[in-house]
């Protein structure tokens, strides 16, 4: 679970992310509250079910004793507790504190973005910025020049496995979804145009 908080480095930021940053100043975008609610609701679903199947496994081991009743309740409660987890984190998101889920700075981007987002890329890797499309969502798609360089660098399989999806589906590893982040399409490419511009 420490992977879906952000990191220190990415305080939070009381202002609204502006489309034009002026030299030398960080562009921070915030997670849109759809999507900490979706992840809220989508984490209270997990528990629920995780939990039933960790009690109902757990009552049938207890009449009728087996190996598949000991699976069942463990995996349950395993997945109870991993669903938890993500439901208050995605509440402490909501509530508690914003940290900033895309950073744009002179030097690079970081996408934030809990478990999907690729982290740091430099200016110096990127070749453009365009409009795709990724599972009927319009997005962002930053083309870099070595995809397999960006996938393989990921810290987790969740997010090598969001990368190599997004290579395949959107044809760069770089994707930032408006729909996460509190901001259009047309914002966030606003905020990147000046360091990718010619290149």
């Amino acid at each position: 679970m420490s992977d879906a908080m952000a990191p220190e480095q990415a305080t939070a930021s009381t202002s609204e992310a502006s489309t034009s940053p002026s030299a030398g100043d960080a562009v921070e975008f915030f997670p849109s509250h759809g999507h900490v609610t979706s992840l809220t609701v989508t984490a209270l679903v997990l528990t629920i079910v995780c939990g039933a199947a960790a009690v109902i496994g757990f009552d049938t081991a207890q009449t009728t004793p087996s190996p598949t009743a000991l699976v069942v309740t463990s995996a349950g409660a395993v997945g109870t507790l991993m669903a938890l987890g993500a439901g208050l984190i995605a509440v402490r998101r909501m509530l508690v504190a914003r940290w900033p889920v895309l950073i744009v700075d002179d030097e690079g981007l970081t996408d934030w973005l809990p478990n999907l987002g690729v982290e740091r890329v430099e200016w110096s890797e990127v070749t453009g910025i365009r409009d795709a499309s990724l599972a009927g969502r319009t997005v962002v798609a930053v083309d870099v020049i070595d995809p397999d360089a960006v996938i393989s660098r990921q810290r987790t399989a969740i997010r090598r496995l969001a990368a190599g999806t997004s290579l395949r589906l959107a044809g760069t590893p770089v994707v930032l979804k408006p729909g996460s982040i509190d901001a259009s399409a047309q914002e966030i490419r606003a905020a990147l145009a000046p360091h990718v511009t010619g290149r």
